[in-house]
């Protein structure tokens, strides 16, 4: 059985996590609570997300919202639309394809070296062992 105490010291600390989260969310760019939410439905797994994870995922997103703001500002049109919007995002939105591109060119360089390898053992085999007999 959990005492009265013991009930009202636990209450005690979640209004006291509440409260340090209100002030927190003041200086953050997005509610933070949305930022948890979205980050764990991405989890496949459980996991218990640490508060400076936390807070370091809704600033990040405050720097890339603030980075595109900065891009669109330099268009010359006074009504800005989603073409706009998505040229300025573009480099954000194309980092996973980025990276396809990165590990395919990887395999390319695996593979040519494996037949480098194979053409220096060739080579290798074809010398004679004895540099002095060759003269």
């Amino acid at each position: 059985m959990v005492s009265l105490a013991e009930e009202l010291e636990a209450q005690k600390i979640v209004t006291e996590e509440e409260e340090i989260s209100e002030a927190e969310d003041e200086h953050l760019p997005f509610p933070n609570a949305r930022v948890v939410r979205i980050i764990k439905s991405n989890f496949k797994k459980e996991h218990q997300v640490r508060s400076e994870v936390k807070l370091a995922a809704n600033k990040l997103l405050g720097e890339i919202l603030a980075d595109i703001s900065q891009s669109m500002d330099s268009e010359e049109y006074f009504t800005l639309s989603v073409e706009h919007f998505n040229k300025a995002a573009r480099k954000y939105k194309e980092i996973a394809l980025t990276q396809k591109r990165i590990r395919r060119i990887q395999k390319v360089l695996e593979k040519q070296r494996a037949e480098l390898d194979e053409i220096v053992a060739e080579i290798e085999l074809d010398l004679p062992t004895n540099p002095s007999t060759c003269q």
